[in-house]
């Protein structure tokens, strides 16, 4: 990817003071949530957001509480963030941006909590390993690179969060938006890799690129899930739950044979 200015220049540079940081401890961290949608939708002048994104939420990899809380207290002692009064995984930067810290790797247990102390919180982490080795490089107008999560890592991370919280419809929504811009953002990947799914559909449905790219999505999010067979199973059953014609073909291309 390269360089757009949806990246607010104080959140590059808040970017910029964590990476010092995090190669101090060894770490590596990606983006996650409503900065890396935008990200992507900004390859598209008629996709991209108006409005540049400032709250960030970083997927980080962290072993254990301990390291998470030496990486905060270095990040204070910069002098740039202050500890959120409430939130213990919140940092606030430069008293503007909120900065969400999510860890993610060795410090999860076996049911993919993560749970922090003094105050106690828990995070349950699902999808956020799985998509880890897939994440995008994305190049900040002072030539840093940043890892993104891709679209696909975003739809999987938002059906679990509304699997988890019903009541978050918002997360419905950005899945459609998704689905709904997604061929205007990888029509060359469709053509020239996955032509074979155009294949699949009626032409004549009004919704017929959207199938393709929900199809496609699904594909993808097999991919991803590829070692993790039980949360690949949840997902399925998620979709399945939803019986809409784009949902179900997100499921179809999980089933798919590759």
């Amino acid at each position: 990817m390269s360089n757009n200015p949806i990246i607010a220049p104080a959140v590059a540079e808040m970017l910029t003071n964590l990476q010092v940081v995090f190669l101090k401890f060894d770490i590596d961290f990606y983006l996650v949530g409503a900065i890396a949608r935008d990200i992507h939708l900004s390859k598209n002048e008629e996709l991209s957001s108006a409005r540049a994104t400032k709250d960030v939420d970083l997927a980080i990899t962290i072993n254990d509480e301990g390291q998470y809380n030496e990486v905060k207290a270095a990040l204070i002692d910069t002098n740039h963030f202050d500890a959120h009064e409430t939130e213990t995984i919140k940092l606030i930067y430069k008293k503007s941006i909120e900065v969400d810290l999510l860890p993610f790797g060795q410090i999860e247990q076996p049911n993919r909590n993560v749970t922090l102390t003094d105050p106690t919180f828990v995070l349950n982490m699902p999808g956020f390993t799985e998509i880890y080795p897939f994440v995008k490089d994305f190049e900040l107008a002072n030539g840093q690179i940043i890892k993104v999560c891709t679209m696909e890592g975003i739809v999987l991370l938002k059906l679990i969060a509304n699997n988890d919280r019903p009541q978050r419809t918002k997360d419905i929504t950005d899945i459609e938006h998704i689905i709904q811009s997604y061929f205007d953002l990888y029509d060359d990947d469709i053509y020239l890799v996955h032509y074979d799914i155009m294949e699949l559909y009626d032409t004549a449905n009004a919704d017929y690129i959207r199938l393709v790219c929900a199809r496609l999505i699904g594909r993808k999010m097999k991919i991803m899930l590829e070692d993790s067979p039980e949360l690949a199973q949840r997902i399925m059953e998620i979709l399945a739950k939803r019986e809409t014609a784009r949902w179900l073909a997100m499921l179809a291309g999980m089933k798919d044979e590759q």
